[in-house]
């Protein structure tokens, strides 16, 4: 499954292209150039900070040889609302004229969802990932405000990790979830041998905040060269292979390197065919920020 987003903005408001950066895993930013990129400049330009730009995105899904399609995408436009504090420093936006506690980012969503064994938690993933997403953002914008200083890549962390973790528990049936309108249900969505992966960006008008759990991928095309986003959770890496064999479990090669033989990827959401392959809390996120889109 494959696909494409692209922002676009007034003609006071066109991006700059940015000079290329080497992937170095945790936080990655791209340089602007120079020291003017979300500033307020004499020549009338809005900062990036107050852009409220409108998201346009294409989806493309070709099933391969499974019987049904497992496969699923998300595009929710200004579904979440990100507190600017999680986005640059009090000092830096109150530099710019900003206000640092209540401006707030209308941000999109963006989530393919690869499954396999069946196509129930990655359905699942495309109708829940984005509600708690927005759900955990909102939470933690109550709390911003008593902060002096935020650790902004510890916040995101965070945040991802909760709205993966709610909806692993959800789809296994260790937290209730709704059903049917008011309906609690506490039973797995799907059989054991049913997962997904899942790949998902928030995009705001000065950042690019994304996360993965599997082996789907984000790449950003930038002046026509491919910028990866993230880093695929494979049983082949030497970190993965450890964490899973320190924690007993196995990979196997078997037609690739697979968890017990079967799973083709390191982590999931659901397929609980082994405890090592199960969605991990540590070491989620290959986060990618942008100061300009």
């Amino acid at each position: 499954m494959a696909a494409a987003v692209a922002t676009i903005c007034g003609e006071d408001e066109a991006p700059r292209a940015a000079c290329p950066a080497e992937c170095a895993g945790g936080i990655q930013k791209l340089d602007l150039g120079d020291s003017e990129a979300g500033a307020l400049s004499g020549a009338g330009k809005r900062s990036v900070y107050l852009m409220n730009c409108a998201p346009v995105w294409g989806c493309a899904s070709t099933r391969g040889r499974s019987a049904e399609m497992e496969d699923a995408c998300a595009a929710v436009p200004r579904s979440a609302d990100v507190p600017v504090r999680l986005l640059a420093s009090r000092r830096d936006l109150e530099g710019l004229g900003l206000e640092a506690d209540a401006l707030r980012l209308p941000a999109h969503i963006f989530g393919v969802f690869d499954g396999h064994g069946g196509a129930e938690v990655a359905n699942y993933c495309r109708e829940r990932i984005h509600v708690v997403l927005s759900e955990e953002l909102r939470r933690l914008g109550k709390i911003l405000g008593k902060m002096s200083e935020v650790d902004i890549k510890q916040h995101w962390d965070d945040v991802f990790t909760k709205c993966f973790q709610r909806v692993d528990d959800e789809v296994s049936g260790r937290m209730s979830r709704l059903a049917g309108g008011d309906e609690l249900r506490s039973e797995p969505v799907s059989a054991e041998n049913v997962g997904s992966t899942a790949v998902v960006a928030l995009v705001c008008s000065s950042h690019v905040v994304v996360a993965n759990c599997g082996d789907s991928r984000i790449v950003l095309s930038r002046g026509k060269e491919p910028v990866p986003l993230s880093i695929d959770h494979k049983p082949d890496r030497k970190d993965e292979r450890a964490r899973i064999e320190a924690e007993g479990g196995k990979v196997i090669q078997w037609n690739g390197y697979r968890v017990s033989g079967i799973l083709a990827m390191s982590r999931s959401i659901g397929m609980y065919i082994d405890s090592c392959a199960r969605f991990r809390l540590k070491n989620l996120l290959f986060l990618f920020l942008v100061n300009e889109l």
